[in-house]
């Protein structure tokens, strides 16, 4: 199979390393470009040129681009034909028998060592086998017609860690492709006291994605340094799942709450009026409050009333409020605190207007996430640390001891294999030959 081209460059090292550096490259302009904003903020921001590549090359959600999706394809077949590639002679390795050598030939190895002792083979057997254990741990040992091998074989599996290495990988691009296609990044603005059961999110255009519960704002708090630039931002919400309240908790910055899966970020807030007016017509007097982004109503006189806008003007808080009577056309208007507002109505007594209070409601700004495949992803960079550890910190090390007859005492050869670790072979080959002329 791998001697077909296309095969052969889809396994090659060098598509590897290109494709992590396009998609490290890819993966800082998802983090430096702005993600999720709708089309009109790239075009106004970058202008019509970069804003119709943003568009074309979908970079305002990079992560979920068409391109983005085929390099992680390409990616993930690139390490499973690696694998696939490499893995017969791993296998060739692991299964070689270490004991089907010829003692001989050891001396013929790039770290070997002879000893030779005036001590029969049949009164030493025991003390280099004890000596092996103490060690190096319990060695397996053959037999032959003039005498008899023993072998230490550590950490052999270590063959297999760059395989764990591969598949973390791709267990990891499992889990954001399972995030991407069946999670999403949103928003949300909630007034104090209101509740919501959808969140916004941004692609190639808005729409909204049901969550399934309902989320409350309770209370919003915010506390700002002597300066008046905000210290802390913390709001209380309430979650309720099929009319009960289930979950209470507060959302600060860097402390999310999370429930069902969905996690809710504290990301910014905002600053609205809540007005108290007056409206006197002839003897009649009604006192309505208006909240933002609602209307109120003097049912009675068929009056309605509502909030466009608020600041302060000449020191005073003046609200912009619209007027309808019945049916007729609504009106716009500003009343200043401390100075009514006459309106006329055509065949009714005129209205009096008076701005009688105006304090601020918070609205809280929530980022809202769901990401299925997050834990997948968990277990991916677990597999990944730890494959990672294990081709660097464990190296598989072969140890050979040989014990041969001889007509005055016994030859002791050893010699030592890594293909990682050479200088620890070394190293211990000399400390078990010096402590082997000690016997």
């Amino acid at each position: 199979m791998f001697k077909n081209p296309v095969i052969r460059f889809l396994s090659s090292i060098k598509l590897a390393i290109f494709l992590l550096l396009i998609l490290a490259a890819t993966s800082i302009i998802g983090t430096v470009l702005p993600q999720g904003q709708p089309l009109a903020f790239y075009f106004q921001r970058y202008g019509p040129t970069l804003g119709k590549i943003i568009q074309i090359f979908h970079l305002h959600d990079t992560y979920h681009s068409w391109w983005y999706m085929a390099l992680l394809g390409l990616f993930s077949l690139n390490l499973i034909l690696c694998s696939l590639k490499r893995l017969p002679f791993s296998l060739e390795l692991y299964k070689r028998d270490p004991l089907a050598v010829d003692p001989e030939k050891l001396k013929r190895m790039p770290v070997s060592e002879e000893v030779k002792l005036g001590e029969p083979l049949s009164s030493l057997k025991e003390k280099v086998r004890s000596l092996i254990k103490k060690k190096l741990g319990t060695p397996k040992e053959a037999e032959f017609e003039d005498g008899v091998l023993f072998l230490k074989d550590k950490a052999r599996w270590s063959y297999f860690s760059v395989y764990v290495v591969h598949f973390s990988l791709l267990v990891i691009i499992v889990g954001a492709i399972i995030g991407a296609a069946f999670g999403f990044r949103g928003e949300v603005t909630l007034l104090e006291g209101e509740k919501t059961d959808r969140v916004r999110v941004w692609g190639k255009k808005q729409r909204f994605v049901p969550l399934g519960f309902e989320i409350r704002c309770d209370k919003f708090y915010i506390d700002f340094y002597p300066n008046g630039m905000p210290k802390e931002y913390r709001s209380d919400v309430t979650i309720i799942d099929e009319g009960r309240e289930v979950l209470k908790g507060s959302i600060r910055v860097n402390h999310p709450l999370s429930y069902r899966g969905i996690t809710f970020y504290q990301a910014t807030y905002n600053t609205f009026a809540q007005v108290k007016i007056r409206l006197l017509k002839g003897p009649k007097e009604k006192t309505l409050v208006i909240k933002p982004f609602s209307q109120a109503r003097w049912e009675e006189e068929d009056i309605r009333v509502g909030l466009l806008d608020f600041q302060q003007a000449h020191g005073l808080p003046a609200a912009r409020i619209w007027f309808q009577v019945d049916d007729q056309p609504p009106t716009a208007f500003w009343v200043l605190e401390r100075h009514p507002r006459r309106i006329e109505i055509k065949g009714q007594e005129p209205v009096l207007i008076s701005l009688e209070e105006a304090f601020p409601i918070y609205a809280t700004g929530l980022q809202v996430k769901k990401d299925p495949g997050v834990w997948i992803v968990w277990i991916g960079f677990i597999l990944l640390i730890g494959g990672i550890f294990a081709a660097f910190f464990f190296s598989h090390q072969r140890y050979w001891i040989a014990l041969l007859p001889e007509k005055d005492g016994t030859r002791v050869i050893l010699a030592g294999f890594s293909p990682k670790n050479r200088h620890a072979v070394e190293k211990t080959i000399k400390e078990l030959a010096e402590e082997i002329k000690r016997l």
